[in-house]
């Protein structure tokens, strides 16, 4: 999870990408979830995408000029497709593929653009570099992983989810 934050004024932009190419998991099947913390809309550098671009693969990037909040950019976006504002409510979510072409302009208006983003993958995707290994963590929302491949994170017990209540502590353990 990780929040994206766009203060008012803000002249970063967040170039046109792929999720995938920053992560070092295959195979490419991460979903996001972006849930809006503040309304978000073209005015206040809602994010934006390029639909159908999740079925062309790894696409290729290059370092991005100017004020940018990321390191890579696509390359020949304007080939791709016409952009779509993702205009979500606070509260309201959108879901997208780890393959999709999205970004976002700066923020110039006077709101500031918040939303939080929880990631979701299938238990067969692995990290294909171990010293990704260390700061990446996994919980199984629903099923399970027979492989025991993840790393799991008990889930809490009821609604205590302070280390205290755990089910590794609870009982004394």
């Amino acid at each position: 999870a990780h929040f994206f934050c766009k203060q008012p004024g803000d002249p970063k932009v967040v170039p046109w990408h792929q999720d995938a190419s920053f992560w070092q998991l295959s195979p490419a099947r991460t979903v996001t979830v972006w849930l809006a913390i503040d309304d978000a809309d073209e005015d206040n550098a809602a994010m934006r995408f390029i639909p159908g671009t999740h079925t062309l693969g790894a696409l290729e990037w290059q370092k991005p000029t100017g004020h940018a909040a990321l390191d890579q950019e696509l390359v020949g976006v304007d080939d791709l497709g016409a952009p779509v504002v993702n205009s979500l409510k606070a509260g309201q979510i959108s879901l997208h593929a780890d393959m999709l072409a999205h970004g976002s302009l700066a923020n110039m208006s006077t709101r500031r653009r918040c939303g939080l983003t929880i990631r979701y993958c299938p238990p067969e995707v692995r990290i294909t570099d171990d010293a990704w290994k260390k700061g990446v963590e996994a919980i199984i929302c629903r099923g399970h992983d027979p492989t025991g491949y993840w790393q799991h994170h008990a889930r809490p017990v009821g609604d205590d989810v302070s280390m205290e209540n755990s089910p590794r502590n609870v009982g004394g353990n």
